[in-house]
């Protein structure tokens, strides 16, 4: 008898099905541009707000222009708006010229400078008011 039950016991938990709680991460939207957005957010463990504001901003694309946008429209991945690559009372050339990312605004439609200048601006932001999504709008709500 013991040997049954002892049978029935190892049947039962061979046969279980195991539950394993894992935290669950969201798929990447912009995978084609999986090693962009780990050159943005490995060392800032942001990934999917990164994912997540290059798919809001370009749907992955990085060859968009948004012209309704004021300063000569945003452009890129990031939608970067021309305002940050143009003279103004603060820089004699641009933001992100004087940051070393660009020399001219068309380079924006190039991944990596996209990538290198949404970095810039959300260290500048982050820095200057706390809020390194401040320019994108806040940071990404609903990322798991």
């Amino acid at each position: 008898m013991k040997k049954i039950i002892l049978m029935a016991i190892a049947v039962y938990l061979l046969a279980s099905p195991v539950v394993v709680h894992a935290k669950q991460y969201p798929t990447l939207r912009c995978w084609n541009h999986h090693s962009i957005i780990r050159m943005v957010s490995d060392s800032r463990d942001m990934m999917y707000e990164v994912d997540y504001i290059m798919w809001r901003e370009s749907r992955c694309n990085a060859s968009v222009i948004n012209r309704k946008d004021p300063m000569g429209g945003s452009i890129g991945l990031f939608q970067i708006n021309k305002f940050w690559c143009k003279p103004n009372r603060y820089t004699k050339q641009g933001f992100l010229q004087d940051a070393g990312v660009l020399t001219k605004c068309k380079e924006l439609y190039n991944p990596i400078v996209s990538a290198n200048a949404m970095m810039a601006i959300y260290d500048y932001a982050d820095n200057r008011y706390g809020d390194g999504w401040g320019p994108w709008g806040g940071k990404p709500d609903g990322i798991n």
